[in-house]
């Protein structure tokens, strides 16, 4: 007969108060942006602004635009996904790691139930069981990440025990294999580009802002990959636990944290470069509301200390962070690269226009305009200058040559097949 005991573990991610950088967060996000602060000054004083030295370039066509096709993942096709292997039913095993192993095989798999068979001495059966769920679900941060809730109970005689498993998660199985088949694309995109990891992290980076908005009002979970990477929105877990794939893939180490902001759960990465271990935030580096082609990196690279300011966690549970290497990424907005130079508005000087050399970390100004949404093309840099009330701006990268070429209030500047495109009250496009 089976003498029968049954264990019950139960760890649920509160996923609201957890992970959720809440309204209070996201308010104190906003503010860290002072884009609010600059489209206030601007509303009230434009019809004051008067520069007689500023005229428009007499070569420039700007006509409306219809807005251009985007080259985007293909939000929900989890039927593209390929089909992801499940364990057997059963699985037989005779110690910890043979159990550890099997559990881990079906949390990868993201199946919702597991059977395990264990043959051999069961006098320390309820310490193997909890060695063997330790070990598995310490064995990868993007898996446990991905558990919602999660049961153990087990039975046993003398020479035997059965172990059972019941789990939910933030995504199914389908769209796990949407996430590995894409994150795999872009990766493989960037390492084509024969980047050093410091700038593979970067891209990590530029490619979730770019491509996700913060909201929790998705179809699927806010907290998953999956949602940030199909449907281009989710909360700080999506955000974090999509990096860490990226990350992984591209052969960086990380590792996925769990802290607070206030009293707001958090969630982000620490990610290791030549020894040495750096907070990125990435759900930080995007601002609130979402501004298009705005790509910050105040929360990339960071060091423990300057986390400290306005982030929680358990250092204990973590490797220390302690490099400063790369603070010089800190001021950077809206950034635009050109070779190795990154063109930017500087946060801590007002948004005036600076250039970082890569290579040096030394920054210097271009102008002394106060500039936003910047891109690159054919020679020339344009933004929105916002000390001329916002109107659309080239300069050329050395900064000579700086021409103002309306005299709209103007954002959500992009280029796409040889045209500039921007927003005035309109979509409107510049040939290049």
């Amino acid at each position: 007969m089976w003498k029968k005991l049954a264990i019950i573990v139960i760890i649920i991610i509160f996923i609201d108060p957890i992970y959720t950088a809440g309204k209070a967060v996201v308010q104190q996000v906003i503010t860290w942006t002072n884009n609010d602060e600059i489209e206030t000054m601007l509303l009230s004083t434009k019809e004051k602004i008067i520069d007689v030295t500023a005229k428009l370039s007499e070569n420039t066509s700007i006509e409306t635009a219809t807005p251009p096709i985007e080259d985007k993942l293909e939000e929900g096709v989890a039927v593209t996904a390929p089909a992801v292997k499940k364990p057997e039913a059963k699985l037989v095993v005779t110690n910890a790691k043979e159990m550890a192993d099997a559990m881990y095989a079906y949390y990868s798999s993201f199946s919702p139930t597991f059977e395990i068979q264990y043959k051999g001495n069961t006098q320390r059966i309820e310490q193997l069981v909890e060695e063997a769920y330790e070990n598995a679900i310490k064995r990868d941060d993007y898996v446990y990440g991905h558990i919602s809730k999660h049961s153990i109970r087990f039975e046993y005689g003398g020479r035997a025990a059965k172990v059972f498993g019941e789990q939910s998660y933030l995504m199914t199985p389908e769209q796990s294999g949407y996430v590995e088949m894409n994150v795999q694309e872009v990766v493989a995109s960037i390492d084509k580009q024969s980047l050093s990891n410091v700038e593979k992290v970067r891209a990590v980076n530029d490619y979730i802002v770019a491509n996700t908005a913060y909201t929790d009002q998705t179809n699927s979970s806010p907290h998953s990959a999956y949602t940030v990477l199909a449907e281009h929105g989710g909360v700080c877990q999506g955000y974090a636990l999509l990096a860490h794939s990226m990350l992984q893939k591209l052969g960086i180490e990380t590792k996925y944290i769990v802290g607070y902001v206030g009293q707001e759960g958090h969630a982000w990465n620490l990610v290791k470069l030549d020894g040495q271990w750096y907070h990125l935030d990435t759900t930080w580096n995007d601002p609130v509301p979402d501004r298009k082609g705005a790509v910050r990196y105040q929360y990339f690279l960071v060091d423990d200390r300057t986390m400290a300011k306005d982030h929680t966690w358990i250092a204990e549970d973590y490797p220390k962070a302690t490099s400063t290497k790369y603070n010089y990424f800190h001021n950077v907005d809206f950034a635009a690269k050109v070779g190795q130079q990154i063109f930017y508005s500087n946060v801590s000087e007002n948004n005036k226009l600076y250039v970082l050399d890569l290579e040096t970390g030394k920054s210097k100004r271009v102008s002394n305009s106060r500039a936003q949404y910047l891109v690159y093309a054919d020679g020339w840099l344009y933004f929105s200058n916002y000390s001329h009330g916002a109107y659309l701006t080239k300069i050329r990268p050395d900064g000579s040559g700086e021409q103002i070429l309306n005299r709209e209030e103007t954002k959500d500047l992009f280029v796409k097949d040889n045209y500039l495109y921007f927003t005035t009250n309109e979509l409107k496009k510049i040939a290049l």
